[in-house]
């Protein structure tokens, strides 16, 4: 990757550029002094670099020097090298040849004798000469340097005197501060460069890689080159690691790069060649601890003493390195202990994680932090330690799966292959297959557990319902009913038989088959999948009461668990939250809803993620903001997408086209029904269900309802074999459609169905619908004075029950009525009662159809007719320079991504690494966001690519 030299970019820096700048210009009544510090690599040498050329400007003499560590021992060095071509030079080699002959007292004693003299001399031939001293790495200058130094700010030469020093934080000596502090010096602490400076160092890198570089280098400009160099290959979990204060990170062989693949560049190996050799070696051991380290570890890893080891520490503070935080010690910056660790070798390294490994397990460390250890010794470990591994690797499953599944990767790399079929290699692998199913990897799970299926491996059994659980998630329901009905012997494998069924409309069977689980294992896991799944099941049977007392159960048993239980109960959070939906409890359910995401993306439970985003964006639909329904609805189908999730994917498009039906009208409908159409059919019948009633009901509110028995096709109302979970809404819906053909009978009909549906769930909000679909039958019928009273009840009760959006469509059907009447205020009334709900949710294509004029409204205009749907954009398939120039292996990545391939699939079948494929698709983004057609999304490209017209090059 290419990034700006700092001779080509000073970024970052201009605000504290022309702080310094404004020290040339001082007047000659006393010194002009600026001091600079900040952690090696932050960039003083530069800054002082452009000050210099900003003097140069001036006319006036420049004098730069820099100290070095081994320039300390020879006496006034810097000045020396500072004042080099200037009439003080002479005078200078005389004071050094002076005191490099002093028997005794050293440089103090020489001062005490001859300061104040050399002080005068000095002044007396800079006098006039108006010069700019630069001074860098102040904290290894000579001793003599300083003190004549510390004389001339405090007592400076007649004329205009500007000096400016570098130096790292706190290498200022402390007489030599008080000093700078009474001459009123500019102090200048460099902070680590911001978002915008890295993105000047880094014109061509993509968003996601700069955002990992500049968490890796903490902005420090030496850091960020040398991780820019790093191979592209290298994955983003190991910068991530180096943000987080871990330097073995860029040390850790992975499947994605080789043990040998980073080798540290001369300048970072020049910054460590200032550190004593003891110091490297205890950096060195510190990097193998990790972060957050212990000083008697980091002996026990070097094999040196606790005091030698707290003197390195002394040191390493000092340069910046680590930092002491009570009592234990962290990374200030882990990039030079990084390559520290990575220049060891991997012979070296693996037994300092041994030795680290033993010095833990004799203090009784608790298994995780040893296993952190014990994980990098692996290849070289016996069988009792793999054993161990994998228990340790058991017991972080459901806090930290990902870690677990870096343990169990290092436990089958050390097993042989023909290992004991029923030994720990076996355990090993189906562990590993159910962190890989939490982390959201299930292609990878799938690939680890499908091979202990075979008829002859013993271990068939205790793969099954993993394998069902990954098959489920992926959207292959034929293939979870043939694994368990065969197979399946466990409690939790009936319970996933009957979410199936209960999805498929088999309620009855559905609620044996979660009797049987519940007498085979009453555990706590098992009874709230139980009543989570028993309160799914009564509202499709409209036992509303049974289904509120269910889920009540359910609550108070996720309630009461530990925090290990809870991350388990994350597996039965959608069922509750689609019941809360259901049962119109929208705020409990919401914040239920968060704080699930919270705890799930907090311990990398990633699996469950794109059902509780579609939760959440069922939510907001109902209360809005609606920009935030629309962002929910795209989080969950990019995350299923992700995942390979299919089980989500049309449910969470089906919620999309509704947000951008009632938000961005015709222009964002169509493409948002073309990319439902895109997707796989939902896999049970309840989602196709909840699929095709936002098919019907984006239609109808577009002006272009389907036809009666098309739309009765679609929403299945006279089908037996399964109850509409929400069947006042369906039938109100009908009554819409029958409303517009003129069916009066029908409609009635509806009404009635609705009705009775509504006495029997009992549900607020279900009667709010059946008052609405009654004041479409009235208006009908021609008795506008109660359609009118029904449409706003309708409102209100609606309203009540958090259904904002709904509430706003029964005022519009109000406001319809009123212009049949020609009453206009009723009409003006309900229009604005309209436009308070719309607004309130951000439904700005619905506000904008309710500001439809008095005089359009009695000319004909109907509401119905204002929005209509293009479902071809203007832009598509048009060549021109809205479309962007793609390179083949551009457009080969980008359509596989957008076909639904994970990131890690489309890399492969382009015979590249991740890592690459994710910078072809920056570029992409780039190109459009260039194009003025941002794609932020993987559903962005996936729209992208349709407008486009792009097919396979």
């Amino acid at each position: 990757m290419r990034i700006s030299r700092d001779d080509d970019v000073l970024a970052g820096r201009d605000h504290e550029l022309r702080r310094l700048a404004g020290l040339l210009e001082a007047d000659d009544r006393r010194p002009a002094v600026g001091v600079v510090e900040g952690p090696p690599g932050i960039g003083k040498s530069r800054l002082l670099a452009e000050l210099r050329r900003s003097a140069a400007g001036s006319g006036r003499p420049v004098g730069q020097a820099r100290a070095t560590r081994g320039g300390r021992s020879e006496p006034y060095g810097l000045l020396l090298d500072a004042l080099w071509g200037t009439g003080a030079r002479g005078l200078l080699e005389g004071f050094a040849d002076a005191a490099g002959g002093t028997a005794s007292g050293g440089a103090d004693g020489d001062w005490a004798r001859h300061g104040h003299r050399r002080h005068r001399r000095l002044r007396e031939a800079l006098a006039g000469a108006s010069p700019v001293l630069l001074l860098d790495d102040l904290q290894w200058a000579d001793r003599e340097s300083l003190l004549l130094l510390d004389r001339l700010v405090a007592s400076p030469p007649a004329g205009r005197f500007t000096v400016v020093l570098a130096c790292r934080s706190g290498g200022c000596p402390p007489w030599l501060t008080r000093t700078l502090v009474d001459a009123d010096a500019e102090w200048l602490e460099l902070a680590p460069l911001g978002p915008g400076a890295l993105a000047r160092l880094l014109p061509d890198a993509a968003p996601e890689r700069r955002r990992l570089l500049a968490g890796a280098s903490g902005g420090n400009p030496r850091y960020l080159r040398a991780l820019a160099e790093l191979p592209a290959e290298l994955s983003a979990e190991l910068l991530s690691g180096l943000a987080a204060g871990d330097p073995r990170g860029v040390g850790r062989p992975t499947a994605e790069r080789p043990p040998d693949g980073w080798q540290p560049g001369p300048e970072l190996r020049g910054e460590l060649a200032t550190l004593s050799e003891r110091a490297r070696e205890v950096l060195r051991a510190a990097a193998v601890a990790g972060p957050g380290f212990d000083p008697a570890l980091v002996a026990a890893v070097a094999g040196l003493p606790v005091e030698a080891v707290d003197e390195a520490l002394d040191e390493l503070a000092g340069h910046g390195c680590v930092t002491p935080t009570g009592g234990r010690y962290r990374f200030a910056q882990p990039l030079p202990a990084a390559a520290l660790y990575r220049l060891a070798g991997p012979v070296w390294r693996a037994g300092a994680h041994r030795r680290a490994a033993d010095h833990l397990d004799r203090c009784g460390a608790p298994p995780a932090v040893w296993a952190g250890q014990a994980e990098h010794a692996a290849p070289a470990a016996d069988r009792d330690c793999l054993t161990r591994l994998t228990a340790a690797a058991r017991s972080v499953l459901e806090t930290d799966p990902a870690t677990g599944a870096r343990w169990l990767r290092a436990v089958l790399d050390a097993l042989p292959e023909r290992a004991d079929p029923t030994g720990p290699r076996a355990e090993a692998t189906v562990l590993l297959g159910r962190a890989l199913t939490l982390t959201g990897r299930l292609d990878d799970a799938a690939e680890v557990l499908c091979p202990l299926l075979s008829d002859t491996d013993p271990n068939r059994t205790r793969a099954v319902g993993p394998v069902a659980l990954v098959e489920r998630l992926r959207g292959r329901t034929d293939r979870v009913y043939g694994l368990l009905d065969r197979d399946g012997v466990r409690a939790t494998d009936e319970l996933q038989l009957a979410r199936l069924d209960l999805m498929n409309g088999q309620t009855r069977r559905s609620l044996r088959r979660i009797e049987t689980a519940v007498h085979r294992d009453d555990s706590d896991g098992t009874r709230l999948a139980a009543h989570s799944l028993t309160s799914l099941a009564a509202i499709g049977q409209g036992a509303v009461p049974a289904a509120r007392r269910a889920l009540d159960a359910a609550e108070r048993l996720a309630d009461s668990l530990d925090a290990r239980g809870r991350l388990r109960a994350l597996a039965t959070l959608p069922e509750r939250g689609w019941a809360g939906v259901l049962l119109e409890r929208r705020q409990r359910t919401a914040d239920r809803i968060e704080r699930g995401i919270a705890l799930a993306e907090r311990h990398q439970h990633h699996y469950v993620l794109p059902q509780l985003h579609a939760v959440r964006a069922a939510l907001l639909l109902m209360s809005g903001p609606m920009d935030a329904a629309r962002l929910a609805a795209d989080r969950a189908l990019e995350l299923a997408r992700e995942l390979g999730a299919a089980e989500t994917l049309a449910i969470a498009a089906a919620l999309r086209l509704r947000a951008a039906a009632w938000q961005g009208g015709a222009e964002a409908v169509g493409p948002a029904r073309e990319l439902l159409l895109g997707q796989p059919e939902p896999p049970t019948a309840v989602w196709r269900a909840v699929v095709r009633h936002a098919v019907v009901e984006t239609a109808v509110i577009c002006g272009q309802p389907p036809t009666a028995a098309e739309a009765a096709r679609l929403l299945s109302l006279g089908d037996d074999r399964w109850r509409d979970p929400m069947p006042a809404h369906g039938h109100d819906l009908m009554a819409a459609v029958h409303a517009a053909e003129g069916n009066t009978a029908l409609v009635a009909r509806h009404v009635e169905l609705a009705g009775r549906a509504a006495r029997s769930a009992g549900l607020p909000a279900a009667g709010a619908v059946v008052s609405l679909a009654s004041a479409r039958l009235l208006r009908a019928r021609g008795e506008q004075d109660r359609a009118t009273a029904l449409a706003r009840r309708a409102a209100d009760g609606l309203a009540a029950s958090g259904f904002v959006v709904r509430a706003g469509m029964a005022q519009l059907v109000a406001a319809d009525i009123a212009a049949d009447r020609g009453d206009r205020s009723g009409y003006e009334s309900a229009t604005d009662a309209a436009r308070r709900l719309f607004g309130q949710v951000g439904a700005h294509a619905l506000l904008a159809r309710s500001e439809l004029p008095w005089r359009a409204a009695r000319g004909g205009g109907t509401r119905g007719a204002a929005m209509t749907v293009d479902p071809v954009p203007p832009h598509a398939h048009d060549g021109g320079p809205n479309r962007p120039r793609l390179s083949p292996k551009e457009l080969q990545v980008l359509l596989d991504y957008a076909s639904g391939l994970t990131l890690k699939s489309a890399a492969r079948r382009a015979g590249i690494t991740p890592n690459t494929a994710k910078d072809y698709l920056d570029r992409v983004k780039a190109k459009y966001r260039r194009a003025g057609r941002p794609a932020y999304t993987k559903i962005d490209l996936a729209t992208r690519v349709r407008e486009d017209g792009f097919a396979a090059p």
